[in-house]
């Protein structure tokens, strides 16, 4: 899989951002090793898998 550009909602200070997602492949990953994304404006830091998609924005999920 190539890599693909994705826009975010910064949880923290809601700043939207694009960013790449770069898919691993043949890999088991632990909790550490998640891909994750970095506010470009206040630097903090994601796991993709803990966004979920909102009309082409992935957004901190509501609980």
């Amino acid at each position: 899989m190539s890599p693909k550009t994705i826009t975010v909602q910064c949880p923290q200070c809601q700043q939207v951002y694009i960013d790449w997602s770069i898919p691993a492949v043949g890999m088991n990953t632990t909790f550490e090793q998640s891909p994750t994304t970095v506010c470009s404006r206040c630097g903090n830091r994601s796991i993709l898998a803990e966004l979920s998609d909102d009309n082409g924005i992935l957004v901190k999920a509501e609980k």
